[in-house]
Parts: C-alpha cells; structure tokens; sequence
C-alpha cells in the first residue's frame, strides 16, 4: 500500500476529495470511453448525462463490469456532485454535468422492450456460450412505461440491458427522486434544467407511490423480500417530495404523497427485531429466511434517505445499535481489524463471497460518514474521533494516485473487485463533507 502517511488526516482528506472528484468525473458523460461487450457482439458509446458505475471494467474474472448507468449509483453520484457544488469544486462544471444526467434519465422513457426485439438482433450477435446470460423475449416485450424505472440499470448509450439481472428493484426512482429535490432546495439547478428536473421527480414520484412497500430485489440485487433500505428512500422520497409539491402549490399531488408517506413510518417499524436489538435489513417471505439480517444497507439507508432527525435518522438508537452490532462482527471477522492500532474496515454482512468477500469502500466510509453527522448533531468530539479512525483505516488501502476501488481485502487490505468504483468516490466526497461540518462546529 502506497498511501501517502506524511500529511495530517484533514490535509489528505482535502486532497483526497479534490481527486476523488476528479475521479468521479470520469465516469459522468464519458462520451470518449467504448466499450466492446465480448461475446455479445454489443458496443456501447456512453451519451452526455449517463453515470457510468465503473469505467475500469475488464471483461475478466478478476473485474466486474460494471460500464452500466444504474439508478442506484447515479443518484449517490449526483448527491456528492451537490457536496461539489455547495463547496465550490467545480461549481459550474457539475451544475451543467447534472443538467444532462436530468436530461439523460428523461430520455431513458423512451426504451421499449416490443420496439427492441424488433429493431435489435441481439440473440444472433450473441455466441452460444453466452446465450444463457439473456433475457427471455417475454421479459423484454413487458418493459414499457413504468416498468421501465424498475430497470433497475441501462447502457450507458440510453439503450436498454438486455442481460439477466435481478429485477425488479424499487429503490432506484426513490433516490433519484431524493437526488434531483436536493439539487432543487439548494437553488443549485441551472435555469434552462428546471423543468426537465421537475418533470423527473414528478416522474420518480409517480412511480414511487404506485411500488411504496412493494417487494423486490435489495440494493446488492441478491434476494426479493421487503428491504429496509428500499422502504425508507421511499418514505424520505415521499415526505420530501410532498413538501417540494406544496411550495408549488400542487394540492392534489401533494395529497397523494402525502398520503402515501403516511403508511410508512408503521411498516419501517416492522424492521425493528426487539430479540436482536437491530433494524433488520429484510423481512422475508412467509417460509424464507436470510442470512443476513444484519446488513450494512441499513446504514446505508439511513444516510442516504437523510432524514435530519427522529425514527431512522442518524439520531434513532436503534440504528446506532444497529451500527454498533456491524462494527462488533467486522471487529471479529476481518483479521485487518485485529491489526494493534488499526482503526475498522467495514464490509456488507457476514458470509458475504462477492469477490474477495471482504471490506467495501463505501460501507467503511459510510461508517465514518455516520459518525460524523452524529458528532455534528450531538457536538461531541469524541465521535469525530470515532469517524477519523475509521476514515483512518480506509486511508490504509487508498494509493497516492487517489484510486479507489469497490472492496479492500480484510486480511491485505489490497484494493479488490471492481477498479475505480464511481460510487467509492462519491462516498468519500459525501464523509469529507460530513467530517468537515462536524468540525468546523466543533471549532466554533
């Protein structure tokens, strides 16, 4: 590991957010990235707005391809683009980047599953050992109107993934809901964009009433059950989009979300296990069962759903037990955090064996980020410390070049899983900022 030890943790964590979102932009707009999709005779030319997940994908065993505009990512993407703007990065530069990201998710209505089987002949361009990786021809025809949003993914050409893949997942229109309102409140939306940016969140709104509390697949798009992730983006969605609606005088609209926000708060309380003392991260079906109750998602949820206060809020007991029972498995399942002095490397949930099966960048970060805005809404230094430490230990496995990968072994700490991963990025921007407030007020 190469990471340069020589500067104060606030001097490399403002110079690593500066490349970080440098990095970052890389994968926003790459219109002069290709992509040749061995063995499906597929190439894809990123358009201006796409959000692409990964751009170092390899096309081998040791790297997921991950050159695909998903919902889920974009939205963090563009949440951390917010945190550029409001600190002046490149200000200008990421007001615009968004305005097309508005605009590309706006042409994305326009997939059709019937139109493609038509136009496209991508069985034959397939070869015959790749063939079981498609979709059926009945799957592709459903996707019209709303089915669309539940894509969960894209190419980052705007044409529709005609892989396999988990699907539906109803967690994505929710955070792009939240990510577009945030750019709005922040008055940081370039004028010519409001309307294409009211017109998505109305869109994701929608869709978000019609599929709240709905089952699906859960964000690492392994298991179809009730999601606590899932569930409170679409209570935040709903709350922040009903307040946005009542400031333009939409009564009507506003009811609705309204309305629907109001079931929420009692099936997110269906998520708290008295027995386990946790906010469990799904609720299966009648007969299945999981084993991973406890999942870094949750932690997840609660930062990026950013409820300021209250149930499921950086704040809840319950989700600080929550985090405290993540911290007290990784403490014990990763050698990394045996190590004498060592801070905490975070992964998603025991017995996970994606890749290395180790730390995640984001969790590690989100973990930091957490407390953070915990020290900030309860002025307690000691929980800045806390986050440092953590911050401390990711700091471990990022190199001088500032690369930050999907995962960092729990043994090695060498980076593993996908290279450059856009999201990793966007999660240190969003805990530098987090680390920066809470400071500055401790300061004060």
């Amino acid at each position: 590991m190469t990471a340069d030890s020589t500067l104060p943790l606030d001097q490399w964590a403002e110079a690593q957010a500066r490349t970080s979102a440098e990095k970052m932009a890389l994968a926003v707009s790459a219109t002069s990235l290709v992509m040749h999709r061995r063995g499906f005779g597929h190439t894809i030319r990123p358009v201006r707005g796409s959000v692409l997940a990964a751009i170092g994908s390899s096309l081998s065993e040791e790297e997921p391809d991950y050159f695909f505009h998903w919902l889920r990512d974009s939205a963090a993407i563009m949440d951390a683009a917010l945190v550029l703007v409001r600190n002046g990065i490149d200000a200008e530069v990421w007001r615009r980047r968004f305005a097309e990201f508005v605009a590309f998710s706006l042409d994305l209505r326009q997939i059709g599953g019937p139109r493609f089987l038509r136009e496209v002949d991508f069985r034959t361009l397939t070869a015959p050992e790749m063939q079981q990786f498609l979709r059926t021809d009945a799957e592709i025809a459903a996707i019209e109107g709303e089915r669309v949003q539940s894509e969960v993914r894209y190419n980052a050409d705007g044409s529709l993934d005609f892989l396999r893949w988990c699907r539906p997942q109803h967690d994505g229109p929710a955070a792009r809901a939240l990510a577009v309102l945030r750019f709005w409140q922040a008055d940081a939306i370039e004028a010519d964009a409001q309307g294409g940016a009211a017109e998505l969140i109305r869109l994701d709104l929608d869709y978000t009433v019609n599929h709240a509390f709905m089952p699906c697949y859960d964000i690492w798009e392994e298991e179809s059950a009730h999601h606590y992730y899932t569930c409170l983006m679409q209570f935040a969605a709903l709350q922040k989009g009903a307040q946005w609606a009542q400031a333009r005088g939409e009564d009507d609209f506003t009811a609705t979300l309204e309305a629907a926000a109001a079931t929420m708060p009692d099936k997110l309380d269906r998520f708290w296990s008295p027995e386990k003392g946790i906010y469990l991260s799904r609720i299966m079906p009648a007969g299945q069962t999981t084993m991973k109750p406890l999942d870094f998602a949750a932690i997840l949820g609660v930062l990026h759903a950013g409820l300021e206060s209250g149930p499921h809020s950086v704040a809840d007991e319950g989700v600080r037990r929550t985090l405290n029972h993540l911290e007290d498995l990784f403490a014990a399942e990763y050698a990394l955090n045996r190590e004498a002095g060592a801070g905490l490397a975070l992964g998603r949930y025991t017995g996970d064996l994606y890749f290395s099966g180790g730390a995640y960048f984001f969790c590690t970060l989100g973990a930091a980020e957490f407390y953070y805005k915990l020290a900030l809404a309860e002025g307690d230094a000691d929980l800045i410390a806390k986050g440092d430490a953590i911050l401390g230990m990711a700091r471990r496995s990022i190199p001088a070049s500032g690369e930050i990968s999907e995962q960092f072994d729990q043994t090695t700490g060498e980076q593993t899983s996908a290279k450059s991963l856009t999201w990793s990025y966007a999660a240190f921007i969003t805990a530098w900022d987090a680390r920066r407030k809470a400071v500055t007020a401790e300061d004060r």
